[in-house]
């Protein structure tokens, strides 16, 4: 089970750090819409792909700074069980 665990909080880490361009640690809007940018492509334009950026956010960001931190991404990811969707292999 510790290794499970372990796993997931390593599957977890790696996800938020590709959306942490910067490596300061935090998430931040315009982070969040680069790389959303990168995996919607043109099926979304800026003003929808900003919208839903911002919406992201405001569900995310439980302390009210702006940006999403890591233990605020773990807990919205938590519920879609990405622990289980995201293989890496190494």
């Amino acid at each position: 089970k510790l290794a499970s665990s372990t796993d997931d909080f390593q599957k977890k880490k790696f996800a938020f750090d590709v959306y942490d361009i910067n490596k300061d640690g935090m998430i931040s809007n315009g982070e969040l819409f680069t790389v959303m940018k990168m995996m919607v492509g043109n099926n979304l334009n800026d003003t929808q792909l900003q919208q839903l950026v911002d919406r992201t956010i405001l569900q995310a960001d439980k302390d009210g700074d702006g940006m999403i931190s890591f233990e605020e991404f773990k807990d919205m990811i938590s519920h879609m069980d990405v622990g289980n969707k995201l293989k890496l292999e190494l």
